[in-house]
């Protein structure tokens, strides 16, 4: 417990319980969008009740859109869910409105990612925990490089952009820490 005296000290405490609620809305929110959604795909397949959706007027697309977005219903929900707890957050001081959309941003596009490599690899594999097992092992490893990348690469230039660009570009975690990093004027 610590006395908030002033102002600064209340807007840095938003910037902190930002800076720990971003990450772990996207920790919550990419696991559980690709692995709920390889289990639903999977679910159909060892039911043999996918052929029977095959059968139907529906188009392949309509049919994989359809498991992808029922299937990431229950993240969206939650992502959307904290929207008012970080606005609130954002009244503190600290935070702007600007990074709040921005992480909320990169979360639902990470959690549509996630859900689409699950997809993918549940309808390529025959066996829930196959389909499971290497989702979740393809997510960590792309996370592990990325990070890898940002530490490794330093000032380094990769087609004409630093190694930290790249990172951000295609890590959710670097983009997220880096959207809810506060943001001074000089």
């Amino acid at each position: 417990s610590q006395s908030l005296e002033s102002v600064g000290d209340l807007a840095w405490f938003g910037a902190a319980a930002f800076q720990i609620l971003a990450p772990l809305q996207l920790a919550v929110a990419m696991p559980f969008s690709a692995l709920l959604v390889a289990s639903a795909v999977a679910v159909e397949k060892d039911r043999k009740t996918l052929d029977l959706l095959l059968l139907t007027s529906l188009s392949n697309s309509e049919l994989v859109l359809g498991k992808l977005f029922a299937g990431m219903l229950s993240v969206v929900v939650v992502t959307v869910a904290t929207l008012p707890l970080l606005l609130i957050i954002a009244l503190l001081g600290g935070v702007s409105t600007l990074q709040i959309m921005r992480v909320e941003a990169v979360t639902l596009a990470s959690a549509l990612v996630a859900g689409s490599l699950g997809s993918m690899i549940a309808l390529w594999r025959e066996k829930t925990f196959q389909a499971l097992a290497m989702t979740a092992l393809i997510l960590v490893l792309w996370l592990l490089a990325w990070e890898i990348a940002a530490a490794v690469g330093g000032d380094s230039n990769w087609l004409g952009m630093p190694a930290k660009y790249w990172a951000i570009a295609m890590s959710p975690w670097q983009a997220v820490q880096e959207a809810a990093r506060p943001l001074f004027n000089s």
